[in-house]
């Protein structure tokens, strides 16, 4: 470990989300985002970010593989922790969505980073009690295929043939 990466005994990685949930300054959406990834583990907590991010992103950008990311994403076994990010921010405006998981993305990215650093050189980084006590969906999971619609605010996102049939 190096001298410099000291202070990192004992730092809050939850910290920065926490001060991101209480930001008036920053969108409603992402502070939701932030306050919901509160205490979830370092490293899983990236990896969900970055896999519901990277749904969001391929389907603001047309591209018909989002949506089939975003089903088996959300119908899948395991805690409720992208389900709870997903469904926080649903119904919102679409740039607005994939922007803050953007951010969310490097709030989670820098948490983890510290968390390793701090681990690899024998530190004890402190993060917030994990708030899913379990790691099995609560109540049943949702079940629906990449044909699901999603509200019409996202139409302009979304190639035509994925579209809802009237």
């Amino acid at each position: 470990m190096a001298l410099e990466d000291s202070w990192l005994e004992g730092v809050d990685v939850d910290a920065v989300l926490q001060d991101v949930r209480e930001d008036d300054s920053q969108s409603w959406e992402l502070r939701v985002l932030a306050g919901a990834s509160i205490g979830i583990d370092p490293i899983g907590g990236f990896r969900a970010v970055l896999e519901l991010g990277d749904a969001v992103e391929r389907i603001v950008r047309g591209d018909d593989e989002g949506k089939r990311r975003l089903a088996r994403i959300l119908g899948r076994d395991g805690d409720d922790y992208q389900r709870c990010l997903w469904y926080t921010v649903a119904g919102r405006d679409p740039l607005t969505v994939a922007t803050c998981f953007g951010e969310l993305e490097k709030l989670m990215a820098a948490r983890a980073s510290m968390w390793v650093t701090a681990s690899r050189g024998g530190l004890a980084p402190t993060k917030s009690d994990n708030p899913y006590w379990t790691t099995r969906p609560e109540g049943p999971p949702a079940r629906f295929d990449e044909r699901f619609e999603l509200g019409e605010h996202w139409a302009p996102y979304l190639p035509a043939e994925l579209l809802a049939d009237e």
